[in-house]
This record gives structure tokens, sequence and C-alpha cells, in this order.
């Protein structure tokens, strides 16, 4: 079963049983409230839930002063949804026997299934009695939910059992129980609520993407938090990304886990790099879904989205965040912190500067970051008169308010005034302190005036960069990446260089099998419309100068790639040869050092000089097709300098991972060098995932791409197709 598809206009959404449920049965509950499945029906009675409550349980006649009935069957209606609190073995028919009676969801909190050796079996009756009768299935072996609004709170929980609740447009998701638990806990606690929370648990029957996508609909939901580990289909996560954006939602994303197994299988430079948190690091990126790091953050990032707005975005010459500082030493501090954060800092026009100049000792700075100096705290009279200029200057888009070392007292203080001049202004403001921790009662009452409170100026600035990646995300609204139409047109190989290939005979024995590999390789390339350097193959018994007679020398000598992977580490390369001698010559030492005599080479013309990038194109179990780019040649796993990008996707999507390697300085013209022609780089990135998606490979990687100066195109010098683990 999948949810994938959106229920018909005016049509109930499955998972409405669950978050709107008004009547809940309790399978295999306990009477004793300290044990695990006696904990949900005291948490939900406490909750205010409004419906009717239907224990079962054969061991009881009642349970809290409500009736407890035998069996499933003896239910007096259909509940809404069941929380099913019984043993593994006893999860398929109760499933099975609740849809008979007509429920259509149910939250399995118990275990014994994926996550149990021999649980296979029960996993595939649950998973069949599920798809069946169509129940929407959260769970098994989960923590249950929380819908605040609805006051529907399925769980055994610690962090539920209150009997105060705050609601809140947030949302959570998360693969670990634990983790859900502990950030609802401390929303809850810290005065800041939440509106849903899921447990998704094994992921039987439905997955994360299936409760994002519906969350994301939802009236009361602006902000999503998700703790994933892994993802059935990237690409619904993105579709999901957009249509979240295109309705003003952030999603905030904390992604634990890698697979060091997955890349021992890949032979590749780019699988080496290509990491499990390194491809999720660029298309949660590409999704635009803000990052965290740790669960501490994934808690600020709640607190803050729920706070402050966006910042705005200012028409001046350079809009950024102003640091109102009343101590000097963080100056620079904050300064490095945003620049090593991609946050941009403001310069204030000269009309802010000569007033905060003139209101200022002759010791302070009125250039942003200022120092305001701490005389200005004994004067609240300029101390308001001073911010208000900073807020309203025409570059400022957020605000740092800087604090020395009674900073939670004079935060105290002047809350209404930095309140006043941020809402005046329609800008973020966060108040820093040195080192000082706020309790999260005191930050929620700072946040009732819209201001959050950071520790330090980096956590300031850190702050700021997750809502400028929320404007950033919300600023391209619902596009929903897209697919090339077609495989790139004559018009499109042309701009960027003629493919020329030049096959010569593969010889016989092993030569002929390597050869094959390297002209469907080549093949592919012509597909993309990605040239490759002018080659031809050197059989075993083959002439030298008749091979050659269509190459221009010098030229390079080398394994097929098929033969080895890494020719250079390998010494199965010889460049700048310089006539059919020098080709023989090393024809015998190549086929030496490889033990094979009768092996075919690969003969090149040299390619002209320009920079030289790896591009290749993977199959990811989690995004399906993901393109990798980045710094080519010994320098992709040297550097690790490379970034990924998941289809469907376009150009913009391919420059935007190019912006944050360090090769864009080298695209750029590093040290007086020309610019490189970086749209043909694009165009033969999406010609190669295109030609790629149509192929049986399951790996293809140029390396180097040879990038020229501007308009001159590119040329692929070297590729290694892959189409099973090794």
């Amino acid at each position: 079963m999948s949810l994938a598809a959106a229920p018909r206009p005016g049509a109930a959404h499955p998972l409405d049983a669950v978050f709107r449920a008004r009547s809940v049965a309790l399978i295999g509950v306990s009477a004793d409230a300290h044990k695990l499945n006696g904990a949900p029906l005291p948490i939900l009675r406490a909750s205010g839930f409004r419906g009717p409550i239907y224990p079962v349980n054969p061991k009881y006649d009642a349970i809290d002063g409500l009736r407890c009935v035998a069996r499933i069957a003896d239910l007096p209606e259909a509940p809404d949804v069941a929380l099913v609190l019984a043993p593994a073995r006893e999860v398929p028919g109760a499933i099975d026997a609740l849809a008979r009676l007509g429920t259509r969801a149910a939250v399995v909190v118990s275990s014994g299934f994926e996550e149990q050796t021999g649980g296979d079996a029960r996993v595939a009756q649950l998973a069949d009695a599920c798809r069946e009768h169509g129940v929407a299935l959260v769970g098994p072996n989960c923590e249950g939910v929380w819908s605040v609004r609805s006051r529907v709170m399925l769980t055994f929980g610690s962090a539920a059992r209150r009997t105060e609740w705050t609601h809140a447009p947030l949302a959570i998701v998360s693969q670990s129980g634990a983790m859900a638990g502990a950030i609802g806990r401390h929303l809850q606690d810290g005065g800041f609520g939440c509106a849903y929370l899921v447990s998704v648990g094994n992921e039987t029957v439905l997955g994360l993407v299936d409760y994002l996508e519906y969350l994301i609909e939802q009236d009361d939901v602006r902000v999503v938090l998700l703790f994933m580990e892994g993802l059935r289909d990237g690409g619904r996560l993105l579709r999901a990304a957009a249509r979240a954006r295109s309705r003003g939602i952030v999603l905030v994303a904390l992604k634990s886990g890698d697979s060091p197994l997955g890349r021992a299988a890949v032979a590749s430079h780019t699988g080496k790099v290509a990491t499990d948190a390194a491809i999720y690091r660029d298309v949660l990126a590409q999704a635009g879904i803000v990052q965290v790091d740790g669960l501490s953050e994934l808690i600020e990032a709640a607190e803050l989205l729920l706070t402050a707005p966006l910042p705005p975005t200012r028409s001046g010459t350079a809009p950024g965040v102003s640091v109102y500082s009343i101590p000097g030493g963080t100056r620079a501090l904050t300064a490095d912190q945003s620049e090593r954060r991609g946050v941009p800092m403001a310069t204030f026009d000269a009309a802010t500067e000569r007033a905060l100049a003139a209101r200022l000792p002759a010791f302070g700075q009125a250039r942003n970051p200022t120092d305001m100096t701490g005389q200005l705290l004994s004067r609240p009279e300029i101390f308001d008169e001073t911010l208000q200029l900073v807020a309203a200057d025409a570059n400022t888009e957020a605000l740092i308010v800087q604090l020395a070392n009674r900073g939670p007292a004079d935060a105290l203080r002047y809350r209404d005034t930095i309140r006043d001049a941020a809402r005046a202004h329609g800008v973020p403001a966060v108040v820093s302190f040195l080192g000082d921790a706020m309790p999260a009662r005191e930050r929620r009452a700072f946040a009732e005036h819209g201001i959050v409170c950071a520790r330090d100026p980096n956590e300031a600035v850190r702050w700021l960069s997750w809502l400028y990646g929320a404007r950033a995300a919300l600023g391209r609204g619902g596009r929903v990446p897209g697919w090339p139409e077609g495989p790139p047109g004559e018009a499109q190989a042309a701009s960027v260089g003629t493919a020329t290939a030049r096959p010569g005979s593969t010889g016989g024995g092993m030569g002929a099998a390597l050869g094959a590999g390297w002209v469907d390789g080549a093949a592919l390339l012509a597909r993309a419309g990605v040239p490759l350097v002018p080659w031809a193959l050197l059989p075993a018994g083959g002439a030298a100068a008749s091979v050659c007679a269509a190459l221009r020398f010098p030229v390079a000598l080398k394994a097929l790639p098929e033969h080895a992977a890494h020719k250079t580490e390998l010494g199965l390369l010889r460049l700048g040869l310089s006539d059919p001698a020098a080709v023989e010559a090393a024809a015998g030492e190549l086929r030496e050092r490889l033990g094979a005599p009768r092996a075919t080479l690969l003969v090149q013309q040299m390619a002209e000089p320009g920079v030289e990038v790896v591009l290749g194109v993977m199959r990811n179990p989690d995004f399906g097709l993901v393109l990798a780019v980045g710094s080519g040649g010994t320098r992709v796993e040297l550097l690790g300098d490379l970034g990924f990008v998941a289809a469907p996707f376009e150009a913009a999507d391919v420059e935007r991972v190019l912006a944050r390697l360090q090769l864009a300085r080298l695209l750029d013209g590093f040290r007086g060098a020309p610019r490189a022609d970086r749209d043909a780089l694009v165009r033969s990135a999406l010609g190669l995932a295109h030609a790629f998606a149509s192929s049986p490979l399951l790996e293809v990687e140029i390396n180097p791409l040879i990038v020229g100066p501007a308009g001159r195109g590119v040329v692929a010098v070297d590729l290694l197709t892959r189409t099973a683990a090794p």
C-alpha cells in the first residue's frame, strides 16, 4: 500500500483516521499503567481525548472504569483507529479482524518484525493483511503518534505523559521513536509545542515520505522536522519538498548513518567519495531542506522557526545581517562565522554610518559589525535611537544584538526595545550572549516577543544561516525540477564540441572482450553529446603506424579501463608519444606489466589543457539516478571535492552544486587562467545523465573531462563503466 496518490478532492485521507480519530481501540492493553502496554490508556485519557475508547483484552472485564471486551469482533463499532499492543505473533490476525469490522487505520507499537531474526514471515503476513484490506499502518515497532489539536495521543512513550499540551504549527517525523519523543518532549516542556509527531517504526507499509506528504497538507503545519536514517524513494522526497515550498512550509532534517560496506563495492573514484552522508547532504540541499548536525540543533531549529520571521529581501546595495554589538571583541568572531557559513553581512548606507558615528563615543565603530560600546547601556534613549537606525538601514535583513557580560539581565531590560525595532522593519532578531544559556521557559518568554536568544555569536550566525537557507528554499517556490525532454540534439552536441570516435579492430582473445566495453562506453558518450578525444584501439599484432594514421601526434597509450580502473597508479599509462615507433615500444612495456601479451590497448590524441573535472552518474538505492561532479584527475580522492544532484534535475541544480565546490574557482579562472566553458560542462552533465538513464549500467564515470576556455567546449579523456558490483 502507498499513499503516494492524493485522495480525490473532498475525500478523506487514509491518515485522517489516525491523526483525527474520533474513536480508538486499544488492542492488548493492560490494566497495569506501569507496563508498556498499560501506559497508552492513561496517556490518551490525560490528553483530553473526547471520543470513545475501547480496551480489548480477554483478561479483563474493565480497565480504569472502561468496559473491556475479549475480542475485536465484540467491539460495539468499528473504531477509526486501533493502537495494537499485542505480541507480534497476534498482530496480523488483529489487523485482519479490525479490517473485517471496518477499521482502516492502525498504529502497531509491537516489536518482533523486520528488526528480529525470523520475523520475515510475520512481516509478510502483516503487509498482506494491510494491503488486502487497505489499512493505513503506522509501524510496527514504533513509539506511536501525537495529534495535539485532536487530542489523539497513541503512544506508550514517557514524553507524552503530561496533562498540558501546547499546540504549535510544527510536525515531527522520525525513524527513531526515542528521537521523536525527545524532540517532542523538549518542545512541549519549553512551551514551544508542536502539532503532530509520528514515529514511523519499521515502515512495513507506510514510509517517512507518506507521512510527510500528508502533514504538509494540514492547515496547522508550517515547519516539519525530519529525523532520517534512510529512504525508500528519494524522488518522492524531492517532490514532497517542492510541494512544501509551494505552501510556504520549511523542512528541517537531521540525517544519521553512513554506508561503508556500500562504498567498498564501488571501483570508481566517485564511488569512493560518494558516501551516503555526502549524497544526502547535497540532495537534501537540492530539495531546499534545511540541514542540522545533531539533536540539539534540530530542537533549536524548531524554536527558531516557530519564533522568528524569515529575513526580508532588501533592495540595498549590500544587504545582509546587521550586528548591533555592545562588546567590540566579538566583531571579528561574528564576521568570521558569517563568512564560514555563507551568511551575508550588511554594509550600512553612508547616512546610517554618519548618524551612528554622531551618537557614539569616539572609540566606537559605526560600521557593520558595530562596536556600540558599553556606555550605551547606561543611556537607554541612545540605545533605542541607535538600534532603530541599524534596523531601519536599507540593507538590514536581520539583527544580531550582541550583549556583554550582563547579557541575560540586559536582554530583559531592553527586550521591548529590541522587539519594537525588529517588528517595525519586519526582520528577525537574535540576542547573542557571551556563553550564557537561557532556560527553555525564559527563551519561550522572549519568543513571544519574536526574539531568539543565542549563547554566543557562533550560535547566532548558525541560526541565521538556517533562516537564510529557508528563505532561499521558499523563494524557489514549488518548482519540481524537470528532466530533459529528450536526448541532446544536434545543436547542443555541436555547441560542446564534435564527438570524435575512431574505433579500430579489437583483435582477438582478451583484447576483443576488453575493446567491446570501451566501444560501448564511447557510444554512450556520443548519445550524451559529450565528445571524446580522438582515439583508436591497438590490437596485438596491429601496426601502430596504421592504427594512428588518423590521429595527431603526440599521443597517449593506456590500458583499457576494463582491464585497469586506475592506470596511473599501476604504471599503465604513457604520455607524449611522438611517433609510431614510440607507440610500439610503449605497447610492449604495457602488455608486459599487464601480463597479457595479446591485450588490446587504447591510443588517444593528447588533449588540449583545461580544467580537469570528474563527471559521473550512478544508481543510488535511496535516490535513484545521482549525478556526481567535482575536481577531476587525482584530486577527486585527494580533496573529496565532489557534489551530487539527484534526478529529476536541471541546469540550476548542477550550477548550485558547482557553486559550493573548490572546482568553481578553477572554472572561474584561477590565477589569471581564462574562464572555463561552464555552460558546456553543465550541458554535458545533463546529457550524460539522460543517456545513462536508458542504459543498463550501474555507473559511468568520466575522469578527466577537460573543460576548455569559454566557448571551446569540453572533451572526455577517460571513462569507466560498471554493470555490477565487483
